[in-house]
């Protein structure tokens, strides 16, 4: 080997397995490459970023049990680790699309799929540490936050042709610089003038994050329905989408939106949280626990592993179970609930999170209709106390009415809209809260309670009340079979017109639309068919007539 062509670049490589280690540093050093430096474990390698200043850092995403190489990344970058100075190759073998996709949200300098041969990793190292170096002040700039010093050093560079070659970045990075520092007005400028030069997709990503910052929200549409087509903005393009429509309270429409970009990239646990939230407006309770339980799976072992991952999942197991009719779901979500405490005790147990177990063995027991023992293990609860979780009050004040203490419920929730008025809360929640404060407000029962209230009002012949009340648990459940069928049967067997011809017709829809698309137990699929002999017959006589 020639010393003379030996590198003194630092290397950071982090894998688990000594086979590719062994690999990673014979390929390095048949590169020229000497100071090289391994990690086998997670924690070693942020042990090791903390002391050590490194030019690249080779992650690979297989590190054994515990902490993934996604996890270790996107730790790197979000404790200030991992410098703009140094480059990060991440490798993996697998190559599993929503993975790939995960990754490449945090913005690797390269993504490289195992297996590889040296002339691939040689090829990344060089275009990685080249690009390091040349723009070192920059990047030296960026990290100490001098963003108007940055500004001015792009400008210099782009007025020398010389520099031609790192254009388009420098560009990308004037423009990002101009986000960072809010000139809102400056930026959507700038990015149309980038677009009347090529239609990058950063500078669209950038105009449009300029249109919703100043309020051009009609353009800011126009502008993402294009970018859902392309493969490397739709993501982008979804996620803003999502923001755009529940601005507009298109629930419906924003979850769908975020359904879509969490199957591309699900390990976005903001993502996560924001689906879970939306789905909660939508009483889809079946995609917000999905959405919690893959929050809880994919924060295992990472910075974001926190008691109410945990919690949430088991709220949201008792909302679904709350509203299923199939005996043997219930009683998975039942187990599931449970599992989410023992998993919290497990992993949080030396937490003083007493409170908040208790309200959640008091909705277990309510959802296994034992109402007086959750009665018993929730009478006692201070209702004034101090709120310290938005989501921990709030659990307590469905599990307060749901066991029938309905004033100490109202009372709990006005003070939680207090407190999100004095807080500026996330307006998510805040839509979810006044939503469910009004909900609750109307039901003087809980949610397992009130169809089977309507259904008496229905057999004594009160339509009015009945229909009152099949609407709101409609409303509260929308995809439960079994109150769809009550509702439809109510509006078509109904002697009186119940509401406006409109509103009918659209309630008929929704509650046939749930109905064909669920498996309906035997008496209810018997009841369906004679609805829709009657239903027919009454079609054809009005014909004739």
């Amino acid at each position: 080997m020639d010393s003379s062509l030996k590198r003194n670049e630092r290397i950071l490589i982090i894998d688990e397995q000594s086979l590719s280690q062994s690999y990673l540093r014979y390929a390095l050093e048949q590169l020229n490459y000497q100071d090289i430096t391994i990690a086998d474990r997670p924690q070693l390698a942020l042990n090791l970023c903390r002391d050590n200043q490194f030019d690249l850092i080779i992650c690979s995403y297989n590190q054994g049990d515990g902490k993934d190489g996604y996890q270790l990344y996107e730790e790197l970058k979000l404790s200030g680790l991992q410098k703009h100075t140094t480059g990060v190759i991440f490798i993996s073998a697998e190559t599993d699309p929503t993975l790939v996709h995960s990754v490449i949200e945090l913005q690797p300098d390269e993504f490289l799929a195992k297996p590889f041969v040296i002339k691939d990793l040689q090829l990344r190292i060089e275009r990685v540490l080249k690009r390091k170096e040349q723009l070192r002040t920059l990047y030296q700039l960026l990290d100490s936050g001098n963003h108007h010093a940055a500004l001015q050093y792009i400008d210099e560079q782009l007025s020398d042709a010389t520099q031609r070659k790192w254009f388009p970045l420098l560009l990308k990075l004037k423009g990002d610089i101009l986000l960072i520092q809010q000139q809102y007005a400056d930026a959507e400028h700038y990015f149309k003038a980038m677009l009347a030069i090529q239609p990058f997709s950063w500078a669209k990503m950038g105009l449009v994050r300029c249109y919703l910052q100043l309020g051009k929200e009609a353009q800011a549409f126009a502008e993402l329905e294009s970018m859902l087509m392309r493969t490397d903005s739709r993501l982008f393009a979804l996620d803003l989408l999502a923001e755009l429509e529940f601005k507009q309270q298109r629930y419906q429409i924003a979850q769908q939106h975020l359904i879509d970009a969490a199957d591309l990239a699900p390990r976005n646990l903001l993502r996560q949280q924001k689906l879970l939230q939306l789905s909660r407006l939508n009483h889809d309770y079946e995609i917000q626990y999905r959405a919690a339980k893959d929050m809880v799976k994919f924060a295992r072992y990472s910075i974001f592993e926190q008691p109410d991952l945990y919690l949430n999942l088991a709220r949201a197991s008792i909302d679904f179970a709350l509203s299923s009719e199939d005996e043997e779901q219930s009683s998975r979500l039942n187990r599931q609930a449970n599992q989410s405490l023992q998993s919290l005790q497990k992993q949080f147990g030396k937490q003083d999170l007493s409170e908040q177990q208790q309200i959640l063995k008091a909705r277990i027991l309510y959802l296994q209709d034992h109402k007086d023992k959750a009665k018993a293990l929730l009478r006692d609860l201070k209702i004034d106390s101090p709120i310290d979780s938005l989501e921990d009050a709030l659990d307590k004040a469905k599990a307060l009415h749901e066991i029938g203490l309905t004033e100490a419920s109202q009372q709990l929730f006005e003070q939680i809209s207090q407190h999100c008025m004095q807080q500026q809360a996330d307006p998510m929640f805040s839509a979810y809260l006044a939503q469910e404060k009004a909900e609750r407000k109307q039901m003087q029962q809980g949610p397992r309670e009130l169809n089977n209230n309507a259904v008496q009002l229905y057999q004594r012949g009160h339509w009015e009340q009945a229909f009152a009340a099949f609407s709101l648990a409609h409303q509260v459940m929308p995809k439960n079979a079994g109150i769809a069928l009550n509702l439809w049967q109510t509006l078509l067997t109904s002697p009186r017109q119940l509401c406006p011809a409109n509103e009918k017709a659209k309630l008929l829809q929704q509650c046939l639309q749930v109905i064909e698309q669920a498996t309906l137990k035997p008496e209810q699929k018997n009841r369906y068919e004679q609805l829709k002999l009657r239903l027919a017959d009454s079609t054809a006589k009005s014909s004739v007539g």
